[in-house]
């Protein structure tokens, strides 16, 4: 095992996570734990950028030589305008979440859509042939939904507040139907999958965002928010549904990014475990 004291010097490359909040984020830890595993002069830092500040941060990747950063809420459409390069399943998602600076041109990632995907399977959810049921249609929801129809999903309904970004969305992917907020519900009964990609449940005093009685026991939950046990989880557990929090996906997401910016394999082990201690830490 390589071990490094994580000094930081003038060679210390600079990566880091976009966001507004970011306060909550648990990948400095993941990050930090797999550059100082592999012994690679790197550091991740948590960057808070307000909307209105986004074009000058990214301007900033630039002018300060940062390696290449994460995007999360409430940026990963808005940053798009402002890089050089997108990717192609990045630009056939429409949403961005890992940038990388190469002489100075950004080019956009998402490593969001693999991340689920790989998150899901090691649960042993297989979304082949499923029916899904997706609350959300922003930048992490639109890699969540590309994500299920490429790994062959049956069917994908997707409900949320706002019905423009809903129906486009919808429009964009095969075997797709929007669904209003007001009747959303109804098709719980007919999904394999549901994904919770809303801020709801972010707050413990949020409400459900939906209760156990309106689940079944053949259903896979899986709610992006990560940071404890969401009222939507609750109802799966009471509702002997099978259900997952977005950990993983962050893990996953995070190991192919850590490899974009590194070109060196990310130590999956390493950054679970450092990610599991976070996690306790921020629970107490």
């Amino acid at each position: 095992m390589k071990k490094s004291a994580h000094l930081i010097t003038q060679s210390t490359q600079i990566t880091g996570l976009f966001g507004y909040p970011v306060r909550h984020t648990l990948s400095p830890a993941m990050h930090n734990a797999a550059f100082a595993h592999t012994g690679l002069p790197f550091v991740y830092l948590p960057f808070e950028v307000r909307p209105h500040d986004l074009k000058a941060a990214t301007a900033a990747i630039r002018a300060l030589g940062l390696t290449g950063v994460n995007v999360t809420i409430p940026h990963k459409e808005t940053i798009i305008p402002f890089l050089d390069r997108i990717d192609a399943a990045a630009k056939k998602i429409g949403s961005v979440n890992t940038v990388v600076n190469i002489k100075g041109k950004l080019t956009g990632y998402n490593t969001d859509a693999p991340g689920f995907l790989m998150d899901i399977r090691q649960c042993g959810c297989n979304p082949s042939n499923a029916t899904a049921l997706l609350v959300g249609s922003g930048g992490a929801a639109k890699a969540v939904a590309r994500g299920l129809i490429d790994a062959g999903a049956k069917k994908l309904f997707i409900t949320g507040n706002d019905v423009r970004q809903g129906t486009a969305l919808c429009r964009r992917l095969p075997r797709t139907t929007f669904v209003a907020l007001s009747a959303w519900k109804e098709k719980i009964a007919q999904a394999d999958i549901l994904i919770n990609a809303t801020p709801i449940g972010m707050e413990t005093t949020d409400a459900p965002l939906a209760n156990a009685h309106e689940l079944h026991n053949k259903l896979f939950v899986y709610d992006l928010i990560y940071t404890h046990t969401t009222g939507l989880l609750q109802a799966a557990r009471a509702a002997g549904a099978r259900y997952a929090d977005g950990s993983g996906m962050l893990l996953y997401q995070g190991a192919l990014s850590f490899e974009r910016w590194t070109n060196t394999k990310a130590p999956v082990a390493v950054m679970r475990g450092a990610l599991l201690t976070a996690l306790k830490k921020h629970s107490k």
